[in-house]
């Protein structure tokens, strides 16, 4: 993972979501990058919930995840198959498809296919602040029951 790029995404991210740390419960961001696999993870964790920003370098790829906060830690790709823990329980899912399974109909992404990386990363960041902002009121108020 390019450092300079995974430190733009810190702070882009930092930026775009600040309100979840100034207005909401959410802890400030920590940046995890995993080089094995080329991706940058931005983590603003709640008592119960974490949104998990990720960037694909190789990809190109930028999403949102929200995910169950388990003894204190994120639940990771690694802890789901299809959103679900071994026990079938929900613990990650994307906000955008959590959002859809919600009812919500309305387009959530900005077009942005033919612009370069950093400013598509700028676009989808602004995406997802904004569909937390309109329709995440339970994963901003952290609560438990959220990915039920």
């Amino acid at each position: 993972m390019d450092k300079q790029l995974a430190n733009y995404f810190f702070e882009e991210a930092s930026k775009a979501f600040a309100f979840v740390v100034t207005e909401h419960s959410f802890a400030a961001p920590q940046l995890d990058v995993n080089d094995k696999i080329n991706f940058a993870f931005v983590t603003f964790m709640g008592k119960n919930l974490a949104i998990e920003c990720s960037l694909d370098e190789r990809e190109g790829d930028i999403a949102c995840i929200i995910a169950r906060v388990i003894d204190g830690k994120r639940a990771t790709y690694r802890d789901a198959v299809d959103e679900r823990d071994e026990h079938g329980v929900r613990v990650r899912v994307y906000l955008r498809r959590l959002l859809e399974q919600r009812g919500v109909r309305e387009r959530l992404l900005t077009r942005s296919g033919g612009l370069e990386l950093r400013e598509r990363i700028k676009v989808r960041l602004a995406d997802f602040a904004q569909m937390l902002r309109k329709h995440g009121q339970e994963v901003l108020n952290d609560s438990p029951t959220a990915l039920a």
